[in-house]
């Protein structure tokens, strides 16, 4: 079984690679997903963000007010951080169980772990090889404001918190550059996915 992490900067083109490779038959881990499942209403990571950022960051429902706590976070350096300290952790983890769980089963002959911060939190040794997803920053800001409905500073912001994309390509196995549109993205996702395969 071949572990591949994809990751880049919001807006970059993340899901476009997930979707093409689950439609190819590979298992998709979203890291994204792991925290919504882990921060359910009265788990223990919950809890800890409650105590660090407020109750208020609650909903009234017990759940995580996500745009609340993203206000709250992104433009504090140090909140993110504090954030960050709380959360990798444990994401790591399950998504290495999860993982490990595939393989157990051989489900899966390629499975993608699909993380934002995925070299941020450690999770470098889980995959075999690297993609990152690249796009101009216009670009970015243009996309994430249409479909996240956020502000362009709380884009700016979003994107401060995370590496920069020199350093995320600098580890890359494979660079694809969503800028020129999805139909050539998937054009070299496809290659990729032919190399994978051979």
């Amino acid at each position: 079984m071949l572990v591949v992490g994809i990751t880049g900067g919001i807006g970059s083109g993340k899901g476009l690679a997930a979707e093409f490779f689950r439609s190819r038959g590979a298992a998709v881990i979203d890291a994204d997903e792991v925290a919504r499942d882990l921060a359910q209403p009265h788990s223990p990571l919950l809890a800890d963000i409650a105590r660090a950022f407020g109750g208020e960051m609650l909903r009234e429902d017990g759940s995580l007010d996500r745009g609340k706590l993203a206000r709250r976070v992104f433009g504090d350096p140090e909140a993110v951080a504090r954030l960050n300290a709380m959360t990798h952790p444990p994401i790591a983890s399950e998504i290495s169980r999860r993982v490990r769980e595939l393989a157990a089963r051989e489900k899966a002959e390629v499975v993608c772990v699909v993380a934002p911060l995925l070299l941020e939190a450690g999770l470098e040794d889980t995959v075999d090889r690297l993609l990152v997803m690249v796009a101009d920053e216009e670009e970015r800001i243009r996309r994430v404001i249409a479909r996240d409905n956020l502000r362009e500073e709380e884009v700016r912001q979003r994107m401060a918190a995370q590496m920069a994309p020199e350093e995320q390509r600098r580890r890359a196995d494979w660079v694809v550059d969503t800028t020129p549109g999805r139909e050539e993205a998937r054009r070299q996702l496809e290659a990729i996915w032919v190399e994978l395969k051979g």
